[in-house]
């Protein structure tokens, strides 16, 4: 029986934020078209523009709900000398690099991130909101430079 480790994880949270930004927005949208209605012909210029911000901001967030729903509960699997990245599964040996990008917003860096993972014949992938990332990505380093050592001897 080979071992399984779980290497990267879908962060938990996440994609309620997005919702609860997309309904945000519909409310907001909602109220400036109660502010037309209320302040007549004078705030025309100015309710649209809110009306579109408030459109704008939950197509946005829907968009990365939605994207986060996709992302499966466990990114990354080693089993044995197999890694399962996004249901894609290859030999250990052709990993060739791993990248990663926390995600950030206003100064502040989080947790979560992106995780890009290329094979030696040039195909990639990439994860969004990975919980832990940096931890995923320095696991994936450790699991490459072992599995090319092995290789050259």
């Amino acid at each position: 029986m080979t071992e399984r480790e779980v290497i990267a994880r879908r962060a938990g949270g996440l994609r309620w934020i997005y919702l609860f930004t997309a309904l945000f927005g519909l409310v907001f949208a909602g109220v400036s078209v109660w502010m037309f209605d209320y302040a007549g012909s004078a705030a025309v210029f100015l309710s649209v523009f809110f009306v579109l911000v408030g459109l704008f901001l939950t197509g946005l967030s829907l968009f990365y709900f939605i994207k986060g729903m996709k992302m499966p509960k466990e990114i990354c699997v080693r089993e044995g000398e197999w890694l399962t990245f996004l249901g894609q599964t290859f030999p250990l040996k052709e990993l060739a690099n791993v990248r990663y990008r926390l995600a950030h917003a206003r100064g502040w860096s989080y947790r979560w991130g992106r995780l890009t993972v290329v094979r030696k014949d040039g195909r990639s992938y990439v994860a969004y909101f990975v919980a832990d990332v940096e931890e995923a990505h320095d696991r994936l380093i450790a699991l490459m430079r072992e599995y090319a050592g092995k290789e050259e001897t």
